[in-house]
């Protein structure tokens, strides 16, 4: 079963990297999102100095690690998912010996391999030509990526739920905006969430949106104790059963609801 899965991942990865055109205009993308979030943040810290507990280099290395992580957060497959159930393919899929959640987790894996190439090139690009922070640790490195990896799951199932809506409406363009924005913002993406009003951070302790790129870029940093990272996983890892449930849920009712009406 898992090398269907990452036989189906690699094939998604050739269909992104036909075009070489794909990489260098998604990557040159994310480095001008960098520079303009940086020459932001430069002109802020000439008259504040330090914002949000952040140095200008660990803003920097923040805005330079949230665009290379972004991907991870906000491509996939629901879009996918949305089409072959607008044009009748989905009974296919229904019909693979693999199952339906694990062939799009597969194919997911393929977006996946593609974010991390034009993540690292992004990475890479920004690092010489702007100071950056290294990990406060070999070891905060590890449970940066880590904490990036358990939040595969609730991106995934998130996808899911927001690819499903195509059962019930013929365009999952609102619903596909909606789950970029939420995760956006709480995933302190904009800005870091300590910038953020109280009750907003308060809010975000018990979403799973801020473990996809505040929290692992503050465990890159060395802002975040290693008992916080025990809570923080055990959290992830509930969250992600949590969603596989409603993400379950969801399916069944909308595959039922098909098939009673004669799809």
């Amino acid at each position: 079963m898992l090398k269907t899965m990452i036989a189906l991942g690699k094939m998604q990865f050739k269909q992104y990297n036909i075009y070489k055109s794909n990489f260098w205009l998604f990557t040159l993308n994310r480095i001008i999102e960098v520079a303009v979030y940086i020459f932001v943040w430069q002109a802020i810290y000439q008259q504040t100095g330090e914002t949000g507990g952040f140095t200008l280099p660990q803003m920097v290395t923040y805005y330079i690690l949230a665009i290379a992580f972004i991907s991870f957060a906000t491509w996939g497959i629901n879009e996918d998912i949305a089409y072959s159930i607008r044009t009748g393919q989905i009974h296919k899929e229904l019909l693979n010996p693999i199952s339906y959640f694990k062939y799009y987790f597969g194919v997911n894996l393929g977006e996946l391999a593609f974010a991390v190439v034009v993540g690292t090139a992004t990475f890479v690009f920004c690092a010489i030509f702007w100071e950056f922070v290294l990990p406060n640790s070999f070891l905060n490195f590890i449970l940066c990526i880590l904490v990036i990896l358990l939040g595969i799951p609730t991106t995934f199932f998130l996808q899911m739920i927001t690819g499903t809506c195509g059962f019930y409406t013929n365009s999952i363009w609102g619903m596909q905006i909606l789950r970029k924005a939420i995760i956006t913002i709480f995933s302190g993406m904009i800005a870091p969430i300590t910038l953020f009003p109280t009750w907003f951070q308060e809010l975000s302790k018990y979403l799973p949106f801020k473990e996809l790129i505040y929290t692992p870029i503050n465990i890159w940093l060395g802002q975040v104790s290693y008992s916080e990272i025990i809570f923080i996983i055990g959290k992830q890892i509930l969250w992600g059963i949590i969603l596989y449930k409603i993400a379950k849920l969801f399916f069944n009712h909308a595959v039922k609801n098909i098939t009673i009406n004669g799809g």
